[in-house]
């Protein structure tokens, strides 16, 4: 018989492997609308053909000694109608695909591990997966999205571009955590759909990026929700970003850094635009190639550690769990803009919109657009929040039409 190929998992895929259990597991989904009906053995073969040029998807995860690693599967996936909660756990045993493709009715969906991949990571399989499925349904021409070899694919950017920094990271204390009550085993999924365009216009008037906007709304939608006591506490929003765009990477695999913002209410009167200020300032500050690398040198430092390494899995993965619950009640929410996802003219004439959701532990928005459509994405652990309510009424009090659908997954 002959070996398959192995690989390493990257410093993210490490940790998600770490903590990977029954009751959660970090999965993305993104999904697309087209104007019609999906045919599934169109969809069978783009994604047979798409995995050809993402081989680095087509693994299994497997239990090491000190840490789990990939390893090459010969099997190919099966397209299926969807079946599954949104975002359902991916990973159950060794033998387990990292990504599923389903379709129902007008959407195909593609949902990955954390584990194998980051949001923006994983886009160009998603638009390479859309458009080979396009090509063959409608027998029409559309050049490859992506020219980068494998190589550059499988790169672990983590690795290369390590460097070791003295890390002077503050530590924000006394963090408002929203006291909703959580529905056991389900997460709530909201799917916003707002014009663009006004969206960006809103923004321009606010002096705000769309990301600060959106933050800053966040943020502003607590204040009626908080108690006086809570008030003064630390609302912190998380935000990963792109490295890509800092450092020369075409990788896959993850590769992005976590920054923040942070703001207490000084009273109850604090206006909207007091908020954005402090948000832009904040972002302003900490979007930066040595502010970002900092934190994620912290991360890959700690891989590295002799003791780390040495150490056998059956504790790392213990101590990883410990971290990630205490990690968790560090930050309020996170709110992730992975952008614009482009496809080209002919393709666009098929497409409906386009929307990404994220499996999560508390609450957290997702966000993206495609023409002039922007998709908020938003999960949530329970089963009353006050915040997205007061987040989407704020829209309609700006007269801006938005278009919401709701799931519930048991």
């Amino acid at each position: 018989m002959l070996n398959k190929n192995w690989y390493k998992l990257d410093n993210v895929g490490k940790f998600y492997s770490s903590i990977a259990d029954k009751e959660y597991q970090q999965v993305f989904r993104y999904s697309i609308t087209l104007k019609d009906k999906v045919d599934q053995p169109a969809l069978q073969q783009a994604l047979n053909e798409s995995i050809e040029v993402f081989e680095n998807f087509n693994v299994n995860l497997k239990k090491g000694l000190f840490w789990y690693y990939l390893e090459e599967t010969n099997k190919k996936y099966q397209v299926t109608i969807e079946n599954l909660p949104i975002c359902f756990k991916i990973y159950n045993s060794s033998s387990d695909f990292l990504y599923r493709v389903s379709f129902y009715n007008k959407r195909i969906n593609f949902e990955i591990s954390h584990i194998l991949s980051d949001g923006r990571g994983s886009i160009e399989f998603f638009k390479t997966l859309v458009n080979n499925y396009l090509k063959i349904k409608y027998k029409i021409k559309i050049d490859p999205t992506t020219n980068t070899s494998y190589i550059e694919k499988a790169e672990d950017s983590f690795d290369k571009f390590y460097k070791k920094t003295k890390v002077t990271t503050k530590r924000i204390s006394n963090i408002y955590l929203y006291k909703g009550k959580k529905s056991l085993n389900k997460t709530r999924y909201l799917e916003a759909h707002l014009p663009l365009k006004e969206i960006l216009e809103l923004a321009h008037q606010e002096n705000a990026t769309l990301t600060s906007l959106l933050v800053s709304v966040l943020i502003y939608s607590m204040k009626d929700v908080m108690s006086e006591r809570e008030l003064k506490k630390n609302i912190k929003i998380d935000i990963p970003v792109d490295l890509r765009q800092y450092f020369k990477s075409f990788s896959s695999k993850n590769y992005f850094g976590l920054t923040s913002v942070t703001y207490k209410f000084n009273s109850c009167n604090d206006s909207l635009d007091d908020i954005i200020k402090s948000v832009n300032k904040e972002l302003k500050e900490n979007l930066t190639p040595e502010k970002l690398i900092e934190r994620v040198n912290q991360m890959v430092a700690f891989e590295k550690n002799i003791f780390c390494r040495i150490t056998p899995i059956f504790i790392k993965n213990i101590a990883l769990k410990i971290i990630n619950y205490f990690s968790n009640r560090m930050s309020t929410s996170c709110v992730s803009n992975i952008g614009k996802i482009e496809f080209p003219q002919i393709a666009q004439e098929y497409i409906e919109n386009v929307n990404i959701l994220t499996s999560t532990p508390g609450f957290q928005l997702t966000i993206c657009s495609n023409k002039d459509d922007l998709s908020i994405g938003i999960s949530s652990k329970y089963k009353y929040n006050e915040i997205i309510k007061n987040f989407c009424n704020y829209f309609s009090e700006q007269n801006i039409d938005m278009i919401i659908n709701v799931s519930e997954v048991d």
